[in-house]
């Protein structure tokens, strides 16, 4: 196990160019500036869509969008972005929130903390994420996005054509 603050970024950029299965990703915080290639979370989604392009099973798991939430319009953003660069990602049910924060990289390892997609959280000090390779707690991660992939009550958008307008809902 390691432990991440300010380096979570960066061992996270390693992971997922290392990954040949799968990055399956929980998120509530999506922030990222498309328009500038130094954005480390934009980077992180080029990986992405890198590894997609190589087979390698790429999902994301949000939360749901709520008009009076402060993430409302990050979501919302981060949905388009998820269509347009054809990454397949599911919304939990409006009754939950989907506010872990999880990547497990293959069968090998995990991320777990407290660490958002966004610059900010990869630049405080005061973050704290978990690196874990535990098989029996990769498992139960594995199982845990499993079950939330499979669970009817989440929204799936799979890739594909979608209509998407130059304003989000």
């Amino acid at each position: 196990m390691h432990i991440h603050s300010t380096t979570y970024g960066q061992a996270l950029r390693r992971a997922i160019i290392g990954a040949k299965s799968r990055v399956w990703i929980s998120t509530y915080v999506t922030a990222l500036n498309f328009k500038k290639k130094s954005c480390p979370v934009h980077i992180l989604f080029i990986l992405l869509q890198k590894q997609l392009e190589k087979g390698v099973d790429v999902r994301v798991l949000i939360d749901h969008p709520r008009p009076h939430k402060p993430n409302y319009h990050v979501i919302q953003f981060m949905i388009r972005r998820l269509k347009t660069w054809g990454i397949p990602f599911w919304i939990a049910p409006l009754e939950t929130t989907c506010h872990g924060k999880v990547i497990l990289i293959d069968d090998k390892r995990a991320f777990v903390g407290s660490h958002n997609l966004a610059k900010s959280s990869f630049n405080n000090p005061l973050e704290l994420s978990l690196e874990i390779s535990s098989k029996k707690t990769i498992r139960e991660i594995s199982e845990w996005f499993t079950n939330s992939f499979d669970n009817p009550r989440f929204e799936y958008y799979p890739p594909g054509e979608y209509e998407i307008s130059d304003i989000y809902p």
